[in-house]
């Protein structure tokens, strides 16, 4: 063997050994600890514990969640299987109040302001909600409303997380109040109340006439000439549905009332059709298209943020700020990512997104004009 030969030999026997001492130190090092871990399986047998059960019973005094208040109407809606018609919390106006700031958060999305279920997403595709008017909804039994919001139908998701039980039923007695005041009629009105046109009330208050179309339900629209409701003082007189209720005594619903009963105060009966809870914000009435006098930048800003409460603001809010990282804030947009991107996204939406926005095809140009000279305004 020469001696390159015996190098080699030498070196390839070298690297084999060193191969295989990393291997051992490798092999070494590879435990089971994660794998044979100490542990035991729920609902299994186990010989740690001097009882033979793997499961631990409670510490003292450990309190669940609803422990003790079982399976009660207040909680579940129902009785012996099948839904309660009563209230199980007391009817005051606070309740009314409570109940439809928690309506207008989280219902009216799909259901409208007014309960017609043609609620801002359902005008965007999204699935067709309920409405409250229905023959159907108007007999149902308070205990329906409440097993629904609790435990979801159909599309709809439930609203256990998001509203306490109490709160829960205060949505309930509000959608009753919503069902009375769409459905009242002259003679509801009792003796010593004053009724006003809706129309001449909105316009004392500000309102373009166009404006009350959007809160009505759509067979109430254009015919509010003969609706009447009540002109009350109270400072709940922005929501008609509530005005009379200012006055009403605290009360508890009885257990059982017959199907389609008024639950609320009788003097809900006597209010028409609703408006807002809250006024849109003022702007100058649209400008004549057929006018030579193209709009100032003002009147645009005005009829822009009309647009952007109407049509943006329920995702992005009032305010603009978004909710991000889902829903991006707008505050300075159209200086971030320009005109034309903004047209474009109002235009097509974004199909994409997770939420996905939908397109605004109804929009005009001049409209987008208008939400886009909002948009830059501060």
């Amino acid at each position: 063997m020469t001696f390159s030969s015996k190098r080699r030999y030498w070196c390839h026997t070298a690297l084999c050994c060193f191969g295989l001492a990393s291997l051992l130190v490798a092999a070494g090092g590879c435990r089971q600890d994660m794998q044979n871990q100490p542990k035991e399986y729920a609902q299994r047998g186990a010989t740690l514990f001097a009882d033979g059960r793997s499961v631990r019973p409670q510490v003292y005094g450990t309190v669940a969640r609803s422990q003790g208040e079982g399976n009660t109407y207040r909680l579940t809606g129902m009785v012996d299987g099948k839904e309660g018609d009563g209230l199980p919390i007391p009817l005051t106006t606070d309740t009314l109040l409570r109940g439809q700031e928690q309506f207008n958060i989280y219902c009216s999305p799909c259901h409208s302001r007014v309960g017609n279920g043609k609620g801002r997403i359902v005008e965007r595709g999204y699935y067709p909600a309920a409405s409250f008017h229905s023959t159907r909804l108007r007999d149902a039994p308070l205990g329906h409303f409440f097993y629904v919001i609790t435990n979801g139908h159909g599309a709809m998701p439930n609203y256990a997380a998001e509203l306490a039980p109490d709160e829960r039923w205060a949505v309930v007695a509000y959608i009753r109040a919503l069902q009375l005041s769409q459905n009242a009629e002259l003679k509801d009105v009792g003796d010593g109340q004053r009724t006003e046109d809706l129309d001449q009330l909105a316009a004392s208050k500000g309102f373009s006439p166009e404006i009350l179309d959007v809160w009505r339900p759509k067979s109430h629209a254009s015919t509010t000439a003969s609706t009447p409701i009540s002109a009350s003082s109270s400072p709940l007189s922005a929501s008609p549905a509530l005005a009379a209720v200012a006055n009403a005594p605290s009360q508890t619903a009885p257990k059982s009332a017959g199907a389609g009963k008024p639950l609320v105060s009788s003097n809900l009966a006597k209010e028409g059709s609703t408006s807002p809870s809250t006024s849109p914000p003022s702007r100058s009435l649209p400008v004549d298209n057929a006018s030579s006098e193209p709009p100032t930048n003002t009147q645009n800003v005005s009829a822009g943020k009309l647009l952007y409460t109407q049509k943006c603001a329920l995702c992005h809010q009032a305010s603009r700020a978004g909710l991000p990282p889902n829903i991006p804030a707008l505050t300075g947009i159209v200086q971030k990512v320009g005109e034309g991107r903004v047209r474009l996204v109002i235009t097509d939406g974004v199909p994409t997104g997770k939420p996905p926005m939908p397109a605004f095809t109804d929009l005009s140009k001049s409209d987008i004009d208008s939400l886009i000279a909002y948009l830059k305004s501060s």
